[in-house]
């Protein structure tokens, strides 16, 4: 069964982005797809997951992935969108700050990982799945909570996704001016090549891109083993995005084609991985406070983002664009753009959602550790 397992989490992901662009895939989206084949596979009767790999996809497929997601990013280019596409992620990266920071104390007496809580808010709320892991798992947060938390980030994520693909263009239009064309191009900053490559080309480009990531990786348990004696997680993640982003100013690197989406399967992987630890029994058991406290961070954050981009005159396709590349990172800005009719914001709004990759683990961390003293 062990077998079965390992293929099934390796495999599942090959194949819904392989076929990510099919009708039904497309709609749920291969993220949701891969975190419910996990949950299938564990909930059959009479099958048993080995915890053991469970647990090490998890812990080894988001801290390879990240410098990877980070690699392509042309960051001093991000700077140069619409000044509308940067005030707008800006807004929504405070708010996401400020309110994660008040909820988490107003549940103090609740929750004894209140703090912890604030921390992946942050990261999640910013760049989406991969900063709320790697922040869980550099504070030290019980398997169980993260399980709990991103079921509950997927089920209350889906409901907003869904509102924002229906009628949610309407009601923001009454709020938000129309969109207008900045005339800014720079469609190099996020390519489709790799995609184009033959099998060989791309096992070639994936195995190089794994082994430097990995690299990173060594180096960065390496310099914690040196100043710390152990593996000091916090440390741990905070070197690797920092060398993800050091390396995306190397042109060579940069360029290499297959970085995003090589990141992106290995979250995918991780997605089978901890939905195979999930038991739906204890999840529909599960303290609501916890589906609360997300509830009330991103649906707070989401409205006064709405508000602050109104005060400061930010059209609807803008600020849709970045809230939906802050709450659930690259892969949904795509579908967005398509529903909005609006493929000029696609750029601004895949490398906001790239930035949030960047920016989401050291404003997690340092959430936590401030609500923590607070």
């Amino acid at each position: 069964m062990d077998i079965v397992q390992i293929i099934l989490t390796l495999l599942g992901p090959l194949f819904f982005l392989h076929f990510k662009n099919n009708k039904a895939i497309c709609a749920i989206s291969p993220v949701v797809c891969c975190y419910l084949l996990g949950i299938l596979f564990a909930n059959i009767p009479g099958i048993s997951v080995n915890a053991q790999i469970s647990k090490l996809v998890t812990e080894a497929s988001v801290p390879l992935a990240i410098p990877l997601l980070l690699f392509g990013t042309h960051f001093l280019k991000w700077f140069r969108l619409a000044k509308s596409t940067v005030i707008s992620f800006v807004l929504i990266v405070i708010t996401v700050c400020v309110v994660s920071t008040l909820v988490s104390l107003g549940y103090k007496d609740d929750l004894s990982n209140y703090w912890q809580l604030a921390g992946m808010m942050v990261g999640v709320y910013t760049g989406g799945t991969p900063n709320m892991t790697a922040i869980g798992l550099a504070l030290g947060v019980d398997e169980s909570v993260f399980i709990l938390m991103n079921g509950a980030d997927l089920v209350l994520g889906a409901g907003y996704l869904l509102f924002i693909l229906t009628f949610g263009l309407k009601v923001m239009g009454w709020f938000l001016p129309e969109f207008k064309s900045s005339g800014v191009s720079i469609d190099d900053s996020i390519n489709n090549k790799f995609e184009k490559f033959k099998f060989k080309l791309k096992a070639k480009n994936a195995f190089i891109l794994i082994l430097i990531s990995g690299a990173i990786l060594g180096t960065s348990l390496g310099l914690s083993q040196l100043f710390f004696g152990a593996d000091n997680v916090a440390f741990i993640i905070l070197v690797l995005t920092s060398l993800g982003i050091a390396l995306s100013f190397v042109d060579k690197i940069r360029d290499f084609a297959g970085s995003y989406e090589v990141g992106q399967y290995l979250l995918l992987v991780f997605c089978v991985g901890i939905g195979s630890m999930a038991n739906i029994n204890d999840l529909l058991s599960g303290s609501i406070t916890y589906v609360l406290f997300l509830g009330t961070v991103m649906f707070l954050s989401i409205g006064i983002h709405v508000l602050l981009c109104r005060l400061f005159k930010i059209d609807r396709d803008t600020a849709i664009i970045t809230s939906v590349a802050g709450i659930f990172g690259p892969p949904f800005v795509g579908p967005v753009a398509d529903r909005l009719g609006n493929r000029e914001i696609v750029v601004s709004g895949l490398t906001s959602g790239l930035v949030g990759y960047a920016v989401g683990n050291y404003l997690g961390l340092a959430v936590a550790y401030l609500v923590k003293s607070m």
